[in-house]
């Protein structure tokens, strides 16, 4: 019985953009990615979602990038206006040519091209749902042991494993096991992706 907790995602959104197909198609993923959302807006008026947004508290807010009402500098407007007054709504833009929003990427959340096939949108979705309801976790760094740690301290000064090995008067394979679980931990999946690590 300890582990009777609900995992119903309560997803609160609102679909803003002129096309009502794409906002059907959007409602349909996310009912079946998190059954439990609930669309508190769809339609075509920023003024609406708005007040939507002062008496009901929203997750996240799709807005259409290609809309002939909603394009250009408003839109990048509107989406600062709205992350300085309800900070903690996601703003996820969808549009058909691909890669056409590139440049506001730095002002929302997530980008979806109508371009792109059913399996992208449902990833992307379904990458914002997890995103939202992943419960914080301490940093895995802070669970290295202090030999990984003195292991990824001496790969990071450009040490040879064997040196280390002598250094620290362990095995080499002893050594290995702990860059092995090193990187395990901060979940990288080779040494490639250490090696980044340790010199980001």
């Amino acid at each position: 019985m300890a582990n009777t907790r609900s995992d119903r995602r309560h997803l609160n959104i609102a679909l803003l953009g002129g096309d009502h197909f794409a906002r059907q198609g959007i409602t349909a993923l996310l009912k079946n990615i998190a059954p439990h959302t609930q669309i508190k807006a769809s339609g075509d008026d920023y003024a609406e979602i708005e007040t939507t947004l002062e008496a009901t508290p929203l997750d996240v807010i799709f807005l259409s990038g290609t809309d002939k009402y909603h394009a250009g500098y408003d839109c990048l407007k509107y989406i600062r206006r709205m992350r300085v007054l309800f900070p903690g709504v996601l703003i996820c833009m969808y549009s058909a040519p691909a890669n056409s929003w590139l440049w506001i990427r730095g002002d929302i959340d997530a980008y979806i091209s109508l371009q792109e096939p059913l399996y992208y949108w449902r990833a992307t979705l379904l990458k914002m749902v997890d995103n939202r309801y992943r419960p914080v976790k301490k940093p895995t760094a802070l669970s290295l042991t202090p030999g990984e740690w003195r292991v990824l301290k001496e790969l990071r000064k450009g040490l040879d494993m064997r040196y280390i090995a002598e250094t620290e008067q362990l095995s080499y394979r002893r050594v290995s096991a702990l860059k092995s679980s090193a990187i395990r931990k901060l979940g990288l999946r080779n040494k490639t992706d250490l090696l980044v690590f340790l010199t980001s």
